[in-house]
């Protein structure tokens, strides 16, 4: 405690001196931006920009960038000049010495007979709102983003904090998306146009908690599908971009501390060795013995050779007593960009991030069969994370090509310690779970874009993704009382057949590489009399490789050979129950009770081609049509418990056709509508036959191999208008049809467990609404408070058997929200050190976690109100930043329950499966740029 106290201060004290004697290297300034057709959104390359008065002057790159530096502090004008375009000169642009001054400029062509010579004069303010509605109308679907500007105003730390201020999007367990009210199997996920592996593997989902927010250039989630994006999504389709060539040279550092109301400086319980965690390792003693035998050659040895390989293991099953301390939050970020010979540039952007904390889960879980009642556990889950990333982008441009190298790490150490305790059926137990994760991502790109002539492109990506994900020495054991009393004393369960649930030793590995690649092509066309039209198509093509395996272990009393069981063993201490001496005849033995299903291999290709044209039919008509064709070859390798050979191979091809139609009503507001097919494909960890034990549902998860995959018809409308710079108000409607889509189940009644089935089909209609307005409407000294609110409500029916699956015959989707809310109010004073405040609410409505069946009904979580605060103040001249957050205020309990009177809401009458509290987390962080 004491090593990490000097450790904070010392890292504060560093900053402190930094702070006070870092000056202002550079005496000069530079102005850098973007330029894109108003029309279109399309960034123009080869574009002089000049400044006035001098002989400076560059030309636009292949992203339609530019970046002008040496300039002395002063007021500025740019002249900026194309072929076809009329020339624009934009005045008044401030530079300040050692700073970058951001500029994006939107270009017309000459109206009618208008001369192209004729020059547009306009300000630095009027060009940046001409920027902004050209970003915001021009995306081809339907979409919400947030821009990389809007995000340095905000009080997000990473991906999954921006997310939830997203028209439409939620989050779960603070890292999961959720898109107009779908789960997380319905979305897919991108990192600079390539598709990003799961990170979760044992379902379809991106962790987007693990990237932080001041590298993201924008976030934007597409809604509605066009050809050139992934076919496998019914939500949407999260498009990430990272920065390359940062606008001038920085260093950032930041560190912080979180305080939990729930845990820190609360007693804990944990692992031993559990601080080897906290630097991202964990203590080998956990692993599987290197030299122990496969099943079936230690089922075969003699008792006292099965003995001796039982004694390799490392005796660690006891627990340590600890007092939770609060979380180190560190992260350094650096970028650098320099301009080479003939205007070429080379960037490079690095950044480490850590986070460690300790939080108490409080709550219980409960089981049912039917209506009778098998067990009622309370829980304490002692959670023990670490988060270790980090962030390499390279990239090189020269004349109207760049190329560029970008990869991200990933390490997360997940321990958790359970106590628990409560009644099964007639008996009162404590059992304990000592489980540790390590998960890794890797993923690296190398990306090419090239422009021939004004504007043919051509891009192409070359991809890598590894994902591991180890569980070593999961433990389990259950204690019971030898009384009718609840004070004990409690002696350890163990019996003559070994159990993975009641005293049990679990390992498991899975490893999944990924390599993709992609091209694509954009032809300019001049049809219907229309410029600006374009003809695009491409290639993507990517191949999955898992393997997994698990051992399952279970002690069980030694009585063999007429010696019997030494019963008194059961009354030991838990750090002193498996010590060597006591692996013995007479006292415990070790039985492999591993399964052929814990075994597999997979693998999956996926091809896919597209077409489409995206252009004009008219002045303020645009249009986008074409077809995506999509081949998915899966296979899956295993092994039944009977020892027979199991193989999945299926073949899935799917043609996927989608439509997009925008109608520019006026310059600031667009109608839009859309159609498209879509498809969910099962993913490797749905359909293996391995069985798994959730101890925290207290539930066996399994998967189903015959599962098809589900189709999506889907439809949208939407309006929308843009009043000024970084307000909009929207509306939209929409309807999706599913055929087959997958579902998670529970079956209680042959052992508690959860699956997955297909669904015959089911409708889903919704709406959404977005407002994001300055206050100064109401009153003029409200000009610094914007409010923000988006808000969806969908309706979702899914028909089903009467006498199998549910009386009425329908239920809604499993995952699926009936509503969303979120609303924000965010003030930011006109200062030079400003000060800002942030108040955010989040809620969703009800949905089910897992489908039931006649007897045991579905599974609902509860809705929970989430109120977020942070209070900012800039320091030094914007170079310091420090940070107050105070996260879930309200700390609702998470609840999962059976809505036995089928009234639509959790109370009295309803069967409690699960809840807990997690707490409210206080962060204090201190940031500084130099």
């Amino acid at each position: 405690m004491k090593n990490y106290y000097n450790f904070k201060v010392s890292g504060l004290f560093i900053l402190f001196i930094l702070n006070i004697f870092s000056v202002v290297a550079q005496q000069t300034g530079r102005i850098a931006g973007k330029v894109t057709d108003k029309k279109t959104g399309e960034t123009l390359i080869g574009l002089t920009v000049k400044v006035e008065g001098t002989a400076k002057g560059v030309s636009t790159d292949v992203e339609g960038r530019y970046n002008i530096g040496g300039l002395a502090a002063g007021r500025y004008t740019l002249v900026f000049s194309y072929v076809g375009y009329q020339a624009k000169k934009i005045s008044d642009i401030v530079v300040k010495a050692g700073s970058v001054t951001t500029m994006d400029v939107v270009m017309e062509e000459p109206a009618g007979q208008q001369l192209q010579q004729v020059v547009i004069n306009v300000s630095a303010k009027q060009a940046s709102v001409g920027a902004l509605y050209a970003q915001q109308k021009n995306s081809i679907s339907i979409s919400s983003g947030i821009s990389a500007d809007q995000i340095k105003r905000s009080p997000d730390r990473n991906t999954s904090d921006v997310l939830k201020r997203v028209s439409g999007a939620s989050i779960q367990d603070n890292k999961f998306i959720v898109v107009r009210g779908l789960a997380d199997r319905y979305n897919s996920a991108m990192l600079n146009n390539s598709s990003l592996p799961n990170t979760e593997p044992d379902k379809k989902a991106f962790s987007f908690d693990i990237l932080p927010s001041n590298l993201i250039d924008k976030v934007v989630v597409n809604k509605t599908a066009s050809p050139d994006l992934p076919g496998d999504f019914s939500g949407g389709v999260v498009q990430i971009s990272t920065k390359d060539f940062p606008e001038s040279a920085f260093l950032t550092l930041n560190v912080g501390t979180a305080y939990n109301t729930q845990s820190t400086f609360k007693d804990f319980v944990g692992p031993q060795n559990k601080n080897k965690g906290m630097f991202g390792g964990y203590d080998k003693g956990r692993d599987l013995p290197s030299s122990f035998p496969m099943k079936s050659a230690y089922t075969n040895m003699p008792v006292e050779q099965q003995i001796v390989e039982a004694r390799k293991f490392t005796n660690n099953w006891g627990p340590q007593n600890y007092t939770a301390i609060p979380s180190p939050i560190l992260q350094a970020t650096y970028g650098t960009s320099k301009v080479l010979k003939n205007n070429n540039k080379f960037g490079t952007v690095l950044s480490l991030s850590y986070r460690y904390d300790e939080r108490l889960q409080k709550g219980e879980t409960n089981g049912y069969v039917g209506q009778s009642l098998n067990f009622e556990y309370n829980d304490n889950l002692y959670n023990y994370n670490t988060n270790i990333g980090g962030l390499a982008n390279f990239a090189y441009s020269w004349g109207s090509n760049k190329i560029a190298l970008k990869n991200i790490y990933n390490r997360v150490v997940e321990q958790q310690f359970t106590s628990r305790s409560g009644m099964e059926v007639d008996s009162y137990v404590r059992n304990n779970f000592n489980y540790l994760l390590e998960r890794s991502l890797y993923s690296s790109q190398l990306v090419g874009e090239h422009a021939v002539g004004a504007k043919l492109k051509f891009d192409w990506n070359l991809n890598y993704a590894n994902t591991k994900r180890t569980e070593p020495g999961f433990k389990r054991l259950t204690t019971q009382s030898s009384t009718d009393s609840e004070n004990g004393p409690y002696r350890l369960n163990v019996g003559q057949v070994g159990s993975p649930t009641t005293l049990g030793d679990f390992y498991s590995d899975l490893k999944e590489d990924l390599y993709g690649a992609s091209a694509n092509f954009s032809l300019p066309v001049n049809w219907f009399n229309q410029k600006n039209s374009k003809l695009k198509f491409g290639y993507f093509g990517q191949y999955r490789d898992r393997t997994f395996g698990a051992r399952v272990l279970g002690y069980i009393s030694g009585a063999y050979d007429n010696v019997g069981f030494d019963t008194s063993l059961q009354g030991y201490p838990q750090d002193q129950l498996f010590n060597p001496e006591n692996i013995r005849v007479g006292g415990f033995f070790l039985q492999d009770i591993t399964n052929g299903t814990d075994t597999y291999d997979a693998d999956a290709f996926l091809n896919a081609g597209y077409a489409m044209f995206d252009g004009y039919l008219a002045e303020k008509l645009r249009i986008g049509v074409g077809v995506r064709m999509e081949s998915y070859a899966q296979e899956l390798n295993s092994t039944s418990n009977n020892n027979n050979p199991l193989k999945i191979d299926t073949v899935f091809n799917a043609l996927l056709p989608s439509l997009n139609v925008i109608y520019n009503t006026t310059e600031k507001a667009s109608v839009r509508l859309s159609a498209s097919r879509t498809v969910g494909r099962p993913e490797f960890r749905e359909i293996a036959p391995f069985s798994f034990y959730d101890h925290k549902r207290n539930a066996n998860v399994v998967g189903a191999p015959y599962l098809r995959p589900s189709t999506t018809n889907n439809f949208d409308l939407g309006y929308a208008i843009y009043p000024k710079a970084g307000e909009v108000l929207s509306i939209s409607g929409f309807y999706k049809y599913f055929e087959n889509p997958i579902e998670q189940s529970l079956d209680f009644s042959s052992g508690r467990s959860f699956s997955y089935w297909n669904a015959p089909s089911a409708n889903l209609f919704g709406a959404e609404f977005e407002i994001r307005k300055g206050l100064e409407v109401i009153n003029e000294k409200l000009k610094n408070i914007t409010f923000s609110a988006n808000a969806s409500y969908i309706y979702s029916s899914v028909e089903v058997s009467k006498v199998r699956i549910n009386k009425d015959g329908k239920r809604p989707l499993q995952g699926q929200s009936p509503y969303l809310v979120n609303a924000g109010l965010q003030y930011a004073s006109a200062q030079k050190n400003p000060f800002g405040l942030s108040v955010l609410y989040n809620t969703y409505g009800r949905r089910i976690a897992a489908v039931g069946n006649i007897v045991d009904t579905d599974l609902y979580e509860k809705p929970r109100h989430v109120v977020d605060l942070q209070i900012s103040k800039s320091l030094g001249a914007g170079k310091g930043e420090l940070k107050l957050n105070y996260g879930d205020i309200l700390n609702n309990k998470y609840v999962e329950y059976q809505d036995v009177n089928d009234n639509g809401k959790f109370d009295k009458g309803d069967n409690l499966n699960r809840s807990y509290r997690l707490g409210s987390n206080i962060t204090i962080g201190y940031s500084h740029t130099f």
